[in-house]
């Protein structure tokens, strides 16, 4: 793994922890996302998890047409 991407995905992970702890989710039915620099690829959280349960290696990468 780039440190691009490990650094995208720590501060992603971080993003989804804040939101958790001051309130700012709506339980599973929203998400944020992450482009990795250089890249044609994003990370996304996987379907059903809360935000706080989020952690940099639950992360999934997948390209613009939705392949994982």
């Amino acid at each position: 793994m780039r440190p691009e991407e490990w650094q995208t995905r720590v501060d992603l992970a971080a993003a989804y922890r804040l939101a958790a702890i001051y309130g700012w989710t709506d339980l599973n039915n929203t998400h944020f996302s992450a482009r990795l620099p250089g890249t044609e690829h994003f990370l996304l959280s996987p379907f059903g998890m809360l935000f706080d349960e989020i952690t940099v290696s639950a992360l999934i990468k997948l390209d613009k047409a939705g392949v994982v």
